[in-house]
């Protein structure tokens, strides 16, 4: 089933599936063109309401009938090119959420499903219950949630607020302020350049590279280990009631001024603490 709307100006989409997939992809061309197109395949598909009023746009999905059809026979695959500076409410069941182009604002809430998302542009709110989640760049606000699922980020040039359950949390490029908390999941950063907070039950964190901002971590029983460039002025504050500190690095002395450095703050209950020098 395929769907034309005139669009002349960005829109505001409300998207449901239940399994699937659901392909969200803004571009300039639908802006210049001033149209929006939803494309719907799959068994039932003529059953999706496919509805626009003003700027709004709906695509509702029939809720799965767990009679005897099959997970396949109950797949539906949305695909929707809208214009760039939209705003995008998403929905999902276990069906796989991907996004593309440039969005004001993005919300997506998935029971098991996965969400993947480009380029984050605008201010974003993620949840899964044990979906993974995958940016390739935070440029947007971003908060994100899942219980189980893991969130792995690439380049994060924009706040963000990280937190799951027993998810591992990964990410490569820091520039930002970024906080993340989990129960049991680990935490890694490998390149660091802005202020981190990272909290965690009985997670391991490893800070690969930390270029310079303030660090807070807090652990009960996992290990934490910060890499620091050498000659990287560091101010610690540390302890651990049973776990072990070790560092090896030397003493550098006050910062000049503008010169890059390193504050450290971290407590655990059992967990040990390394600062290594890279």
């Amino acid at each position: 089933m395929n769907h034309r709307f005139h669009t002349p100006n960005p829109i505001q989409l409300r998207a449901e599936v239940g399994r699937g997939t659901l392909t969200i992809d803004a571009t300039d061309e639908a802006r210049a063109q001033g149209e929006t197109r939803v494309d719907v395949e799959g068994p039932h598909s003529d059953l999706v309401e496919v509805t626009q009023h003003g700027d709004q746009i709906s695509v509702l999905a029939p809720r799965p009938r767990f009679g005897f059809e099959s997970a396949d026979e109950q797949s539906l695959h949305v695909t929707v090119v809208l214009p760039t500076g939209s705003d995008a409410v998403l929905r999902t069941g276990s069906a796989r959420t991907k996004v593309t182009g440039s969005l004001a604002t993005l919300a997506v809430k998935s029971g098991s499903g996965e969400v993947e998302v480009g380029r984050l542009a605008g201010q974003a709110l993620l949840e899964t219950g044990s979906g993974q989640i995958r940016i390739d760049v935070v440029a947007g606000e971003l908060q994100a949630k899942s219980g189980s699922g893991d969130i792995v980020l690439g380049l994060v040039s924009a706040p963000a607020t990280l937190s799951t359950g027993s998810g591992d949390v990964t990410v490569q490029t820091v520039e930002a302020e970024l906080a993340v908390k989990t129960g049991s999941g680990d935490l890694t950063v490998t390149d660091a350049a802005a202020d981190l907070s990272m909290a965690t039950g009985s997670g391991d964190v490893r800070l690969t590279k930390v270029q310079r901002g303030r660090v807070g971590v807090r652990g009960a029983s996992g290990d934490v280990r910060l890499g620091i460039p050498g000659g990287t002025p560091v101010w610690t504050d540390i302890t651990t009631l049973s776990g072990a500190i070790r560092s090896d690095l030397p003493p550098t002395g006050e910062p000049a001024d503008g010169q890059d450095h390193v504050e450290v703050r971290a407590k655990t209950v059992s967990g040990d603490v390394v600062l290594t020098q890279l």
